[in-house]
């Protein structure tokens, strides 16, 4: 069986980590890169990569500038879509 690419549960993203973790997440597996072939190709250890993704560590400007020329965005294309995650988990938990 092959090993699945990306989280198989929804992540909370009522902050910008979590938000752009999640993003970077779907951009990844909407790609069909596996964690350990996006470390490769920019030099990061794989449990790195799910730490970002999981909102655990804090990438320093130059990872997030790698990431986002990954998945062809903008710094800002990047950060105005966790900045949407936020905004629709915010309206969503309103509704609740």
């Amino acid at each position: 069986m092959a090993k699945k690419i990306g989280a198989d549960r929804k992540r909370s993203t009522v902050n910008i980590p979590s938000a752009l973790g999640a993003e970077l997440t779907d951009r990844r597996t909407k790609a069909g890169i596996s964690q350990q072939a996006l470390a490769d190709r920019l030099g990061y250890n794989i449990n790195y990569i799910g730490q970002i993704e999981r909102a655990e560590k804090s990438p320093s400007l130059n990872v997030l500038m790698s990431l986002a020329t990954v998945f062809d965005l903008s710094l800002s294309e990047l950060f105005n879509a966790a900045e949407r995650r936020v905004s629709l988990s915010k309206k969503a938990a309103k509704k609740i």
